[in-house]
C-alpha cells in the first residue's frame, strides 16, 4: 500500500475521531529513502510481515512526531507552527493514519489501544474478506521460505549477472528469434490448436514450466542486490495453482536501477526459456515434445509480454515504468486524479484539489489512468473471445464476470460514495442532484434520443451497361484487332485466337461424322440390325461438332454492346496463349452509374424501406462525396461478388468459398445493395469501371442504446451462431 500524496481541505469532518488519539509507528518498521524527480520518498516496511508502504516527504515528516506521549492533533498543530507551507492538511492526516492502521504499521497508547485495536481488527478483517471475495481470481499462499536457499546460491546468482553471460544471453535470443522467423507459418498454423482440449494439459505444464523460471528470476535479482527473499509459495489463478515469489524487498533499494532491474528479471529470464523452447520445437518431429516447446514459446514471450511488461498493468513493467519516469505511486495517483477531474467537472466540488503538482503531471497520470483503464477492459475482452471460441460456456462465464466487475462493483462503490462519504456533508443535496441529473441524461441520450444508424461497407463502381468478356475457346493470339482503352462498336472483333488443334479436332469429328454416316447409307442398303445405334453414334457427332464449331467461331473476340473496351488483365502480346474461360476485359457502355456494394445477412439489418441514404467516396478521390439518387436492397442466399476485392482473397470483409479459384462465390447468405447515381453530379469525379470506395448507409435513426445492442447480437451471431 502506498500513501502521502493525497488532497483534500484544510479541516476534515473527520478530525474528532482521530484528533485525540495517541498513537506512534510501530518499532518494527523500518524507513528507506528514495528519490523521484527531485523529489524524497520514503518506504515504510514492517520486518515483521514484510509490508511496504510509500509515502512523501511531508507524511513522513509528520509521522515523525508521532508519539505516544502526545495526540495528534498536538502533532498536527506541531506541525504547523513549524513548517505551515509543507504540514498536511486534517483531511490527508485522517486518510493517512486510516491506511496506516489497516496496515498494522502503528501502535497506540495503553488507554486507546483496546477500543483502537478491535476496531482495527474487525476492520482489517473486513479488508482482507473483501479481497479475498474480490480477489478470488488471484489468491496467494506462502508455502516457504527461500531465502538460505538463494543465500548457498549466491555464487552461482553472480554468474548469471555477469557479463560473459548477458553476451550469451543476447546471441540465444537472437538465434532464437531467426528460428521463429524462418518457421513463422507453422508458427502461425500451430497456434490454431493452442486451446484445443488435447493441448490445455500440455498448454498448463508450459505455463507452470515458464512462471517458475520467471519468479527464479525476480528473486535472483532481488538477492543479488542484496534484498531478502522470505516468501514462495503458491497462487491460485482462476483456480490453477501457480507459483509466485515475494521479491517486494526491492522495493526498498536505494538505486533506481537495481529496481528495474529487479522488476526486468523475469521477463528476462522468460525470454530465455522462449528463445530454447523455439530452438526445440523447430529442431523436433510433431508431438508430445514439440507441442510442449510450442506452448512454451506462447506463454514465455506473447503472454509475458501482454502481461507482465506491459505497464498498463500493475505487473513488471508497471514497477519499471514508475522507477523509469520517477513517478511512484502511479497507479494509485492516476486514480485519484482521475476521481479529482471527476469532483471537480462533473460533480462540482469546490474542496476538490489535483493529486498532481503540475498540469504536464495531471495530465499525464489522467492519461496513463484511462490508458491502463482502456488496456484493461480490451485485454479482458480479448482474452473471453480467445476462450469462448473453444470452450462457449466457460467465455459466457467469464463475460458475466467481467460485466460484474465492470458494472455492478463500480456502480455500487459510487452510490456508497454519494451516500456517506464524509466530505459531502455539507454539498451532498446539491452532489446528489447533479449525479441523477448525468444519470437521467445518459439515460436519454443512450435510450431515448434517436440518433443516425449507419453502415459502412466497401462498394464498387459499375456502369449500368456493361458486358464482360470471357474467352469461350483457348488460343494463341493472332491478331489484334482493336487496342484495349478505346471504343468499340457492337459487333466489332477484338481480337483473333489460333487454335491448330481445335481445328484439327473439329476436322476430325467432321470426318468420323461422315463415315457414321456412310456406315447408315450401308445399313439402310443391307436392311442391316444396328441402324438404331448408328443414329445415336451420328447424333452425339452432330453435337460434337457442332461444340467444335461454336469454339472455333467463338476465336473471333466480338464486342457485345458499344462503349468502351477495358482490359487491364489482358497480356495482349502476339503469339501467348489465352485459356478457355480467361477474362478478356470489359466492355463499358453508356446510360449511367450505380454502385454496387455487399454486406453478410448476419451482420446487417438492411430493409428497403430503412436505408435513407447511401453515399460513397471513390478511392484515390476521397474529397468527392457522391450521393445515390435510389437504393435497392436485394437478398442473395450464396451468391456473386461484383469484385473480387470485396472477398477474403481480396482483402475483403466477405467470406468466400475456398472451392472458387476467382474468390467470387460468397460462403454465407448476403444482402446485395444497388445504388444508382444521377447522371447530373455537382462534382465529376473519374468514374471508372471497377473501382473501389468507401459505402455509408444511412437507415432510420435509433437511440444508442438499440444499436449498441443490435450490434453485440449481430456479432454473436456471426461469430458463435448463437
Amino acid at each position: 500500500m502506498s500513501a502521502g500524496d493525497a488532497s483534500g481541505k484544510a479541516f476534515s469532518d473527520a478530525w474528532h475521531r482521530v484528533a485525540t488519539v495517541r498513537v506512534a509507528l510501530r518499532t518494527s518498521v523500518r524507513a528507506h529513502r528514495q528519490v523521484f524527480r527531485d523529489r524524497a520518498w520514503f518506504m515504510l516496511r514492517d520486518t515483521l510481515s514484510s509490508d511496504w508502504f510509500r509515502v512523501s516527504a511531508d507524511a513522513w515528516a509528520f509521522l515523525g512526531r508521532l508519539s505516544l506521549e502526545h495526540t495528534v492533533d498536538e502533532a498536527w498543530q506541531q506541525a504547523l507552527q513549524d513548517d505551515p507551507e509543507h504540514a498536511l492538511t486534517q483531511e490527508e492526516v485522517v486518510q493517512l493514519l486510516g491506511q496506516l492502521n489497516l496496515s498494522n504499521l502503528l501502535v497506540f497508547d495503553q488507554h486507546s489501544t483496546e477500543g483502537t485495536l478491535f476496531e482495527r481488527y474487525r476492520k482489517r478483517r473486513r479488508g482482507e474478506l473483501k479481497a479475498l471475495l474480490m480477489g478470488f481470481m488471484s489468491i496467494r499462499i506462502p508455502l516457504l521460505d527461500p531465502d538460505r536457499l538463494l543465500q548457498r546460491a549466491l555464487p552461482l546468482i553472480r554468474l548469471l549477472f555477469s557479463a560473459p553471460v548477458a553476451v550469451a544471453y543476447v546471441l540465444l535470443l537472437a538465434l532464437g528469434g531467426k528460428t521463429l522467423l524462418d518457421h513463422a507459418d507453422e508458427l502461425a498454423g500451430q497456434g490454431a490448436d493452442l486451446l484445443a482440449p488435447g493441448n490445455v494439459g500440455l498448454l498448463y505444464i508450459g505455463v507452470l514450466l515458464s512462471k517458475v523460471i520467471h519468479e527464479f528470476g525476480h528473486a535472483a535479482a532481488c538477492k543479488r542486490f542484496g534484498g531478502e527473499v522470505h516468501k514462495m509459495g503458491v497462487m491460485l489463478l482462476l483456480g490453477a495453482p501457480l507459483p509466485y515469489v515475494d521479491a517486494s524487498a526491492s522495493w526498498g533499494f536505494r538505486r533506481r536501477r537495481e529496481r528495474m532491474l529487479v522488476g526486468a528479471a523475469g521477463v528476462v529470464a522468460e525470454l530465455a526459456v522462449a528463445a530454447v523452447a523455439a530452438l526445440v520445437w523447430a529442431h523436433t518431429a510433431p508431438g508430445t515434445l514439440n507441442a510442449l516447446a510450442f506452448d512454451v514459446i506462447f506463454v514465455a514471450s506473447v503472454s509475458t509480454l501482454v502481461f507482465n511488461l506491459n505497464p498498463l498493468l500493475r505487473f513488471d513493467g508497471y514497477h519499471i515504468l514508475t522507477d523509469l519516469i520517477g513517478m511512484p505511486n502511479l497507479f494509485q495517483r492516476s486514480r485519484e486524479q482521475l476521481r479529482h477531474l471527476a469532483e471537480r467537472w462533473l460533480l462540482r466540488l469546490p474542496s476538490t484539489q489535483p493529486v498532481a503538482d503540475s498540469r504536464a503531471e495531471g495530465a499525464l497520470l489522467a492519461f496513463y489512468g484511462v490508458a491502463s483503464i482502456g488496456y484493461w477492459l480490451v485485454l479482458m475482452a480479448t482474452m473471453i473471445f480467445f476462450v469462448a471460441d473453444q470452450y462457449l460456456d466457460l467465455g459466457i462465464a467469464l463475460a458475466w464476470l467481467l460485466g460484474f466487475t465492470v458494472l455492478v462493483v463500480p456502480l455500487y462503490k459510487l452510490a456508497r460514495y454519494l451516500a456517506v462519504n464524509p466530505r459531502l456533508n455539507h454539498v451532498r443535496g446539491r452532489t446528489l442532484g447533479i449525479a441523477a441529473a448525468l444519470v437521467a441524461g445518459a439515460v436519454v441520450l443512450l435510450g431515448l434520443v434517436p440518433l443516425p444508424d449507419r453502415v459502412r461497407t466497401t462498394g464498387v463502381l459499375e456502369a449500368r451497361n456493361f458486358r464482360k468478356l470471357h474467352s469461350e475457346a483457348g488460343g494463341f493470339v493472332a491478331e489484334m484487332r482493336a487496342t484495349p482503352g478505346t471504343q468499340v462498336q457492337a459487333g466489332q472483333v477484338l481480337m483473333r485466337l489460333d487454335n491448330p488443334e481445335l481445328r484439327a479436332a473439329l476436322r476430325g469429328a467432321q470426318e468420323q461424322r461422315e463415315q457414321l454416316v456412310a456406315q447408315q447409307v450401308r445399313a439402310v442398303a443391307l436392311a442391316t440390325a444396328d441402324l438404331a445405334a448408328l443414329e445415336r453414334q451420328i447424333q452425339a457427332a452432330d453435337e460434337e461438332v457442332a461444340e467444335l464449331e461454336r469454339q472455333c467461331e467463338a476465336l473471333e473476340v466480338v464486342a457485345p454492346i458499344a462503349g468502351l473496351w477495358s482490359a487491364p488483365e489482358l497480356e495482349t502480346g502476339s503469339g501467348r496463349w489465352v485459356a478457355r474461360g480467361a477474362a478478356l476485359g470489359t466492355v463499358v457502355g453508356g446510360g449511367g452509374w450505380r454502385v454496387v456494394a455487399v454486406l453478410p445477412q448476419v451482420s446487417t439489418h438492411l430493409f428497403d424501406d430503412q436505408v435513407r441514404e447511401l453515399e460513397i467516396r471513390l478511392t484515390g478521390q476521397e474529397e468527392i462525396n457522391l450521393v445515390a439518387q435510389s437504393v435497392e436492397v436485394l437478398p442473395f442466399d450464396q451468391g456473386q461478388l461484383p469484385s473480387a476485392a470485396l472477398g477474403f482473397a481480396g482483402g475483403g470483409d466477405i467470406a468466400v468459398s475456398p472451392s472458387d479459384p476467382h474468390g467470387l462465390t460468397t460462403a454465407e447468405p448476403i444482402f446485395r445493395i444497388h445504388a444508382t447515381l444521377p447522371d447530373a453530379l455537382a462534382e465529376r469525379p473519374a468514374l471508372l469501371h471497377g473501382r473501389l470506395g468507401q459505402v455509408r448507409i444511412t437507415m432510420r435513426a435509433r437511440p444508442l442504446a438499440q444499436q449498441w445492442e443490435r450490434s453485440v447480437r449481430q456479432f454473436l451471431q456471426r461469430r458463435y451462431r448463437v
